[in-house]
């Protein structure tokens, strides 16, 4: 069913090209943008759970979102960075340190969801474990969830991942970093109550 939705608005993807020469389309339920911010301003007690690729435009999204919604983000970024850690110079966390930081960043969640309508947590989230664990902190105080699926080609991330290396307007992640992560990517599937937004 899912790709004949994204069959389906594969003609209209090709008139709405962001700054990021991204193309956004959606699932059945959405035709633009503008939707899901309507969506969002609409929604009441939910958990969007972005997800997607290194390098997908996440951060377009997000930014895009923040500037027309009052959603509280929480992003596992601003945990990693003030721990001291930095993509540029490769200083990451070892797995048990990023278990912590996944860890903490779900409590960020439960607290920012007790005093806020609606919340977004900004993260590749690339694995059903870790989506499954922020909808289980979601329904433990009776909050929804959505996943907005930033569906993006592997060879646009790589054309990205270069032209950000040659001219750095983001932090640099390593190749192998990059690599490993499609590696272990799990695609969300419909059961997942997923926004998908089509990024080419």
């Amino acid at each position: 069913m899912q790709n004949n939705c994204y069959a389906h608005f594969g003609q209209m993807a090709r008139d709405h090209e962001s700054d990021y020469r991204a193309i956004f389309i959606y699932n059945v339920f959405m035709q633009d943008f503008s939707n899901l911010i309507s969506v969002i301003q609409k929604s009441q007690k939910t958990l969007f759970i972005l997800c997607g690729f290194p390098y997908s435009g996440k951060s377009y999204v997000v930014n895009h979102i923040k500037s027309r919604t009052d959603i509280r983000v929480v992003s596992i970024d601003d945990i990693f960075k003030a721990k001291g850690f930095d993509w540029n110079t490769n200083k990451l966390p070892d797995s048990a340190e990023w278990q912590q930081i996944f860890d903490e960043s779900c409590a960020m969640v439960k607290t920012a969801l007790t005093r806020d309508t609606n919340v977004l947590f900004d993260s590749t989230n690339q694995t059903l474990e870790s989506r499954n664990k922020l909808r289980q902190v979601a329904d433990s105080i009776g909050f929804n969830t959505y996943v907005l699926y930033i569906k993006t080609p592997i060879e646009t991330v790589w054309q990205r991942w270069e032209e950000n290396k040659e001219n750095p307007t983001r932090s640099v992640v390593s190749k192998e970093l990059v690599h490993m992560t499609i590696d272990m990517f799990e695609e969300p599937t419909e059961d997942e109550n997923v926004i998908v937004i089509n990024n080419r």
